[in-house]
């Protein structure tokens, strides 16, 4: 499922439980992709991102998920996506 806004990934990665759910970005055209483990926890307005490659983990506010990762980027360029597992 692609992921059309920050409102929408918002609402895809709050789950009741607080589980992380998965997300990629497509590379090159397809190529490649950069996995991502996601949650939201709107209770206190911060994404809990893992990068799947090195397994670093990053607790980030809207505003400096902007500035440290390349989501937003990748959500306004039509390609971030949900899993569907």
């Amino acid at each position: 499922m692609k992921i059309e806004s920050i409102e929408h990934l918002k609402k895809e990665a709050n789950s009741w439980n607080d589980d992380f759910q998965h997300f990629y970005i497509v590379l090159a055209g397809g190529l490649a992709k950069s996995s991502k483990r996601i949650v939201y926890y709107p209770s206190d307005k911060l994404f809990g991102i893992i990068n799947e490659f090195d397994e670093s983990h990053l607790e980030v506010s809207e505003q400096e998920l902007r500035l440290k990762t390349n989501i937003p980027e990748a959500i306004e360029k039509g390609c971030f996506y949900k899993s569907s597992f």
